[in-house]
């Protein structure tokens, strides 16, 4: 399952990607994965190439290039990659259990989405 998915970082941010679907968004200072965050669910069309910023559709990002996603109405255009990482099992156990809380909870009247605070 892994062969397909790759983790691009950024200076900030970690985009979990299986084939051309973000599944996972992290924050790189806390750890912390953002459900709510634009990119989640979001199709990764390609990566932008400097110093032009052309879309470059269905080819691999390379280091220094950013990432333009497909959001609702929208795109997204991340930061510059600065690591391209094979998830190691343990990040993809990790994603996948934020998914089921997700997605999928325990106690059908609650979820882990949080959006405000209390």
């Amino acid at each position: 399952m892994t062969a397909a998915c790759k983790l691009y970082l950024t200076y900030r941010t970690e985009y979990l990607v299986l084939a051309d679907l973000c599944v996972g968004v992290r924050d790189r200072r806390t750890s912390a994965w953002l459900p709510l965050h634009a990119a989640a669910c979001a199709q990764l069309l390609g990566p932008l190439r400097a110093p032009d910023g052309t879309l470059v559709p269905s080819a691999g990002a390379r280091i220094g290039e950013r990432l333009c996603l497909g959001v609702p109405a929208r795109q997204l255009v991340t930061g510059p990659v600065v690591a391209i990482e094979q998830p190691s099992p343990r990040l993809m156990q990790r994603a996948e259990r934020q998914w089921l809380e997700l997605f999928q909870p325990s106690d059908p009247n609650h979820t882990k989405l949080v959006l405000g605070s209390e």
